[in-house]
C-alpha cells in the first residue's frame, strides 16, 4: 500500500429522517389508549345500571319447597326415604334461614338439644318438631317403612312450622 492509497475521511452523510416508526408507536398507543378509556368509561356505565334483587322470606322460600315436594309425589313412586331426606332438610334451611339455628349441620340430638334452650319456638312447636324429626331419622336411618298416614303427618307438621312462624306484616292504619 503506498500513501496515495490513503485518502481522507470523508465528511458525514445527511440520512433521510423517517418517522415512521415514531408514528406507528404513537398510533399503537393511542389506540390503547382509546381502548382502556372506552372499558373504563362501559364499566362505570354498566356499574350505575341497578339490579332488581328479589330476596325472598324465609317461609315464602320454605312454602315453595314443600309445595315442590308435594307435586313431586315421591310417596307414590316409592321413594320414601328421598321425601323423608326433602322434607326434613326443608324443615332445617327453614329454621336455619328463619332463626338463623345451624341446623343443617347438627345431628337430631344436637338440635333437639338446642332447641331446647332457646325460645324461637313454643313448647308444642318444640314436642312436634322433636317428633317429626325422630321419625324423620326412623325412615332415612333405620329403614323403617312410613305408612301414607304417616307421611302426611309429617308434610302437615312441617307445613304447620312454617305458618306458624312465619312473621305477618305490620299494618299501618
Amino acid at each position: 500500500m503506498s500513501i496515495e492509497d490513503i485518502k481522507d475521511v470523508r465528511p458525514p452523510v445527511d440520512l433521510p429522517v423517517s418517522y415512521f416508526l415514531l408514528y406507528l408507536a404513537l398510533g399503537i398507543l393511542a389506540v390503547i389508549a382509546v381502548a382502556l378509556l372506552l372499558r373504563w368509561w362501559f364499566k362505570k356505565i354498566n356499574a350505575k345500571k341497578i339490579t332488581k334483587v328479589i330476596v325472598k322470606a324465609p317461609w315464602e322460600i320454605a312454602q315453595e319447597e314443600l309445595a315442590k315436594l308435594q307435586s313431586d309425589d315421591l310417596p307414590s313412586r316409592g321413594e320414601i326415604k328421598e321425601y323423608f331426606i326433602r322434607l326434613s332438610g326443608i324443615v332445617r334451611h327453614y329454621l336455619e334461614r328463619r332463626f338463623s339455628l345451624s341446623a343443617p349441620e347438627m345431628t337430631t340430638d344436637e338440635f333437639l338439644f338446642y332447641i331446647k334452650t332457646i325460645s324461637v319456638l313454643d313448647q308444642q312447636q318444640k314436642e312436634s318438631l322433636r317428633e317429626f324429626l325422630t321419625a324423620s331419622d326412623m325412615v332415612k336411618f333405620a329403614r323403617y317403612g312410613s305408612s301414607q298416614t304417616e307421611m302426611t303427618n309429617a308434610f302437615n307438621v312441617a307445613k304447620r312450622l312454617v305458618e306458624e312462624t312465619t312473621l305477618t306484616p305490620l299494618r299501618v292504619p
